[in-house]
């Protein structure tokens, strides 16, 4: 069985999960004298390596975290090879070596959510250690994810409103813990239904955009006012939400030809092709059903419009006031349901 370890991916909120769940066990059977945890950035490669090969105190194991791998040093230049570098490069080849002789005893957790893998520390570090990496969840994956949390807050939710709050808060598990605790907070022991989140939850910015275009195609002025009203009442900058429309746009337009191009793809394909994340990829393609393309194309027209008007100062937005550019957007809805 390995005893060293390297915690990596962009998932931080399981990566320190896992991390907390680690101590907590840990803790309960060996005691608090025997975990170590240590920044590499503060903490001196000798003293690092000094830990990873103490006795444990009146027990069998110790546990050891070392956040941020060590690297060389930031001044380092090519052209001028320093004593100081040269140091550094010595320390690091020991600690190399050293991890060959960390004795079973000391459990080493290193942490480093996205490590430069062309350092010589983390080749080595991933030919001897168990690498987990905790990936963002998609799909179903962070659906049952919601749920569980859910459940462990004492609410309930299905997965249709538990999707629903994600395209609300976007992939991000920090974000969506903090809003399931809000709701059950405000409504402990229930089921979380659409109602409590739409009362309790501030959309991104991205998720407000995403249900203006998405009203727009069920041509509900109505509702996607609203969208529009709930970006301005949040304070949000109405060039960056203007910019976000005219992105959704090119994106449905882009998806469009697509599926034109390749009838039978996916939407994994498609995010693959354009470099977006999948969840994107996916609604936008969902979106499509509810527009033609006369109608996109028509629509992406009017909105170069109105940013070329923009850049030419005939709509003037300053931060204090964003009414014309308010009313540019309001007409282009009106005009896009009629």
């Amino acid at each position: 069985m390995k005893n060293l370890f390297l915690f990596t991916g962009q998932e931080t909120y399981l990566l320190q999960e896992q991390i907390r769940s680690w101590r907590a066990a840990f803790q309960e059977k060996y005691g608090q004298m025997n975990l170590d945890i240590m920044d590499a950035d503060e903490v001196a490669l000798n003293d690092i390596m000094a830990a990873t090969i103490a006795m444990p105190f009146l027990g069998d194991k110790r546990l050891i975290f070392i956040h941020n791998l060590p690297d060389a040093p930031k001044t380092k230049n090519p052209d001028e090879v320093t004593e100081k570098d040269d140091r550094r490069s010595e320390e690091l080849k020991k600690l190399e070596d050293h991890l060959d002789s960390i004795p079973e005893s000391s459990v080493v957790v290193f942490v480093q959510p996205n490590p430069d893998k062309r350092r010589a520390l983390y080749k080595k570090l991933a030919a001897v250690a168990e690498v987990k990496d905790f990936a963002p969840l998609q799909g179903q994956a962070i659906i049952q994810w919601v749920q569980i949390k859910a459940k462990s807050l004492g609410v309930t939710v299905d997965a249709v409103t538990a999707e629903y709050l994600i395209t609300l808060t976007g992939h991000d598990l920090w974000r969506l813990s903090s809003e399931l605790s809000k709701i059950s907070s405000y409504k402990p022991g229930e089921k979380i239904t659409q109602e409590t989140i739409d009362s309790l939850v501030t959309p991104t910015l991205e998720a407000n955009v995403f249900h203006l275009t998405d009203a727009l195609g069920a041509k509900n002025p109505k509702r996607a006012m609203q969208s529009l009203h709930r970006n301005v009442a949040a304070g949000e900058n109405l060039r960056q939400v203007f910019y976000m429309i005219v992105r959704q746009f090119r994106l449905l337009l882009q998806g469009d030809g697509f599926l034109e191009a390749s009838p039978g793809a996916n939407a994994a394909i498609f995010a693959s092709r354009l470099k977006i994340h999948p969840f994107v990829a996916k609604n936008t393609l969902a979106q499509l059903k509810h527009f033609k393309r006369a109608e996109l194309k028509q629509a992406y027209e009017r909105l170069l419009e109105i940013d070329t008007a923009l850049k030419t100062s005939r709509i003037k937005v300053t931060v204090d006031n964003q009414d014309e550019l308010t009313l540019a957007i309001e007409r282009f809805i009106i005009n896009f349901c009629s």
